[in-house]
């Protein structure tokens, strides 16, 4: 709890450091990486429960909750900066294959390790470090690109270089003022966004902490394995290599469905069939696992749910593009997505805990159902509110709230009631019509209408 606190804490100031920050991220990345492969081998270190060992827990959980809040951002700031908005949708895909490829290793690797040592599996938090430590050596290779596009103020990329990476043409310009925090948060797609979100964590949340402690057998799932205590903890040896292959399943889907949508999407596809796609999903799997808890169809068949888990995953790549469609311009790129990743972690702990009290005063079949009626909410909200986010991209974020200004501002007063063309100035900004962004800068009839 303690960890998840200064995490949720976190997630939004540290969008803010990585978005203003005048420091290269890749440095960000490098420690955040250190430090997280660092903090596992704690292990070696905690003997039993006593108070120091205690204190070293909280200390070693809460350094890397920080550097674990650094991650995103840091990794969707220098992806943006690096290739630009034009390849900011291919090159997410492709590092999220990349991730999910080297998920499955380290799931399958983990499980053979713990499964060899059992019950010594200490020899598993070695790995960590080893992959963290390649993450820092890599770092250095990644381009630098424009900062200033890193945070989302620059909608066109001007030069590339020869491996087709953003070259930094803004170096002594004045960096652009960004919009306010209010202005992007109270966003209606924003909003929208998040209240699905929320409901869709709620209800994944519940699932996740039943279904991996029916996998493990441990609690009331406890098996033959455990046989003298019904209530134990441990996990029985067998549940090491069902773990490893339910993870490894939903990273196969995963790897799969995330090219399927990365390529479909490149060819012109919009965003909203598969954002709704992602958000509906979830409810089969839970009738799955119920099904699977109803017919006693065994362990085997509970992991293969995670099938359809992958397939969540996969198709939810769309979100970090529809964010970028909304809010690109705006310079608040990362501390958006910090803002939308605090409230899905209040969602997330609020709903495990409260699944947990459920679980244990009404049953597995109980919370499962509720969580399938919260899971069918968000691809509702998902298909009513959210909007088609696709070609939102070629437009200034902050250019476009100054037109909504400028018309309600036109409305209230009463201008142009007789339909002729007007001029009309607000400071130094001039709503252009949407058929002459770039240029013009008069208001024509088709843009004010009658109030």
């Amino acid at each position: 709890i303690f960890r998840g606190v200064i995490d949720l804490l976190l997630k939004s100031p540290v969008g803010d450091v990585i978005d203003k920050t005048h420091h290269d991220r890749r440095g960000f990345l490098a420690v955040a990486a250190f430090v997280i492969g660092l903090s596992s081998l704690m292990v070696y270190f905690v003997d039993g429960a006593d108070t120091s060992d205690m204190i070293l827990v909280y200390i070693v959980r809460s350094v890397e909750s920080i550097a674990l809040a650094f991650l995103g951002p840091a990794f969707a700031a220098i992806t943006l900066s690096a290739f630009g908005p034009e390849l900011f949708d291919s090159m997410n895909v492709k590092r999220e294959i990349v991730s999910h490829i080297g998920s499955i290793f380290s799931a399958i690797l983990s499980g053979a390790i713990a499964w060899l040592f059992y019950p010594s599996i200490e020899a598993v938090f070695i790995l960590p470090m080893t992959f963290a430590s390649s993450a820092v050596f890599f770092s250095r290779f990644i381009v630098k690109g424009d900062p200033l596009m890193g945070r989302g103020f620059h909608l066109r990329t001007e030069q590339r270089d020869e491996q087709n990476c953003v070259v930094d043409t803004h170096v002594d310009e004045i960096e652009p003022e960004a919009s306010d925090y209010w202005e992007v948060f109270s966003d209606k797609r924003i909003m929208a966004m998040v209240a699905a979100d929320v409901f869709h964590v709620i209800a994944e949340a519940n699932v996740g902490l039943i279904f991996n402690s029916a996998l493990a057998g441990v609690g009331s799932w406890a098996d033959d394995e455990n046989e003298n205590d019904s209530d134990t903890a441990i996990m029985a040896r067998s549940a090491f290599p069902l773990l490893a292959a339910a993870g490894s399943l939903a990273q196969i889907v995963m790897v799969i469905g995330t090219w399927i949508v990365g390529y479909l999407t490149a060819q012109g596809w919009g965003r909203k069939p598969f954002y709704v796609a992602h958000l509906s999903v979830h409810p089969i799997r839970v009738l799955l696992i119920l099904l699977c808890m109803w017919t006693n169809a065994g362990k085997g068949w509970l992991a293969s749910t995670e099938l359809i888990g992958g397939l969540t995953g996969a198709l939810g790549i769309v979100n970090v593009f529809m964010r970028a469609d909304i809010v690109l311009g705006s310079g608040r790129f990362n501390v958006v997505d910090g803002y939308m990743a605090t409230i899905r972690g209040i969602a997330a702990v609020s709903s495990q805990y409260i699944g947990a009290v459920i679980l244990e005063g009404q049953g597995p079949f109980v919370a499962l159902s509720v969580s399938f009626v919260i899971a069918v909410i968000p691809p509702i909200i998902g298909y009513l509110f959210v909007p088609e986010t696709l070609g939102m991209r070629q437009r200034d974020f902050k250019e476009e709230k100054m037109e909504e200004k400028f018309l309600r501002a036109q409305a209230k007063l009463g201008i142009d009631k007789g339909g002729e063309s007007q001029y009309i100035e607000i400071g130094s900004f001039s709503s252009p019509s949407k058929a002459d962004r770039g240029g013009t800068i008069a208001t024509t009839p088709d843009t004010v209408g009658s109030p």
